[in-house]
């Protein structure tokens, strides 16, 4: 079983909090607060909302979807266009974004900058170079790369569809990604690194490159893993067909009444956990209740040191006839399947419960 960090959650997500919703925009209409510059000579660069057929990244079926389009302002190797938020700011973050270099006369280049300073010229970079095959990690300072290191065509692995994918998560001084199906990461060492911990995010094109980044989503590294443990629990209702319902609760800090963290009803998260889950709580005990065929089972969340963790509180239909020994079992292996696969740094915090005896 994967362990979970220790980290205290603070607020909870109800909708989306992605800036770059593009599908909820008009075409034509950009994102709110983002903002256009260039490094270099020639033009500014253009950016544009428009809809394009993307391939799907496991079947392949193309669909159509806004994308954001860039085009850098001049062919010459010393441009660039950097299209970034101004707010909101972020530390601890996540990106996901797929992208693709239709056409240019320059450098073909593009990827995605974070943690970009006030003075719009410190930043982190981490980009791909397609036709080469090589892919950086940079980091900008003044406007200027200063450090970093690139994937050589050995290890880089272009995409089949020709969309490159990005997802990269930074936190503290960590940050790690995965490009194209191949993970990595780097711990800089901020006595030798330009150390920027908290900034703007957005997109950086090279020369006159015109590229389409589609499905861009932007996060909190807290809202990322609590979008992890509720796709979790979206999974284990579809692959257990008893569950009409699941929600997974904890304090948010000691002494304190639990709340929902998670649930297939959004509009659960956040609100008061039911009173039975502070009993599973303080007694560690299963609860069990049945009312017109449908069994209510209430069960403690606990990691391998076999500390409390979290509640787990389902509703089961009972197709066939149960028991209420079958179904707490049922409910105490879908709090096993919660534990194994919730990510890393899910918004348990075990130092807030008791520890079993």
């Amino acid at each position: 079983m994967r362990s979970l960090l220790w980290i205290l959650f603070v607020g909870l997500i109800q909708a989306d909090a992605n800036p770059l919703l593009l599908n909820q925009l008009a075409e034509g209409k950009l994102p709110a607060n983002l903002k256009v510059i260039k490094v270099g000579p020639g033009a500014l660069g253009k950016v544009r909302v428009t809809t394009e057929n993307v391939p799907h990244p496991t079947t392949g079926v193309t669909e159509k979807q806004r994308v954001l389009e860039i085009t850098g302002g001049d062919a010459a190797a010393s441009h660039y266009t950097l299209v970034f938020l101004n707010q909101p700011v972020y530390s601890n973050l996540s990106i996901f974004t797929r992208f693709r270099i239709v056409d240019g006369e320059g450098v073909r280049a593009a990827g995605v900058i974070f943690r970009m300073q006030p003075n719009q010229k410190d930043y982190y970079l981490l980009a791909v170079k397609p036709e080469t095959k090589e892919a950086f990690w940079t980091v900008f300072q003044d406007g200027l790369p200063v450090k970093g290191f690139k994937y050589d065509e050995d290890q880089f692995i272009p995409p089949k569809d020709g969309w490159q994918s990005i997802k990269l998560q930074a936190e503290e001084n960590t940050s790690r990604w995965t490009l194209n199906h191949r993970r990595d990461f780097i711990t800089y060492n901020p006595e030798t690194t330009p150390d920027y911990r908290r900034g703007m995010v957005g997109f950086w094109v090279r020369s006159d490159s015109r590229v389409q980044f589609a499905a861009p989503v932007i996060r909190t590294l807290k809202e990322e893993k609590q979008h992890q443990l509720v796709d979790l629990l979206k999974q284990i209702a579809r692959e257990n067909n008893r569950v009409l319902s699941l929600k997974l609760s904890a304090r948010p800090a000691a002494q304190t009444p639990p709340v929902v963290i998670a649930s297939l009803e959004p509009k659960d998260i956040g609100q008061p956990a039911h009173e039975v889950v502070t009993k599973v709580l303080e007694t560690e005990e299963n609860f069990h209740g049945q009312k017109d065929g449908i069994s209510t089972v209430t069960v403690p969340v606990k990691d391998r040191n076999n500390n409390i963790i979290g509640v787990a509180r389902m509703r089961l239909s009972s197709r066939v006839k149960s028991t209420q020994r079958k179904d707490l079992a049922y409910g105490n292996g879908i709090a096993k399947q919660i534990l194994a696969a919730a990510p890393e740094g899910a918004l348990f915090n075990k130092g807030r419960e008791k520890k079993s005896p």
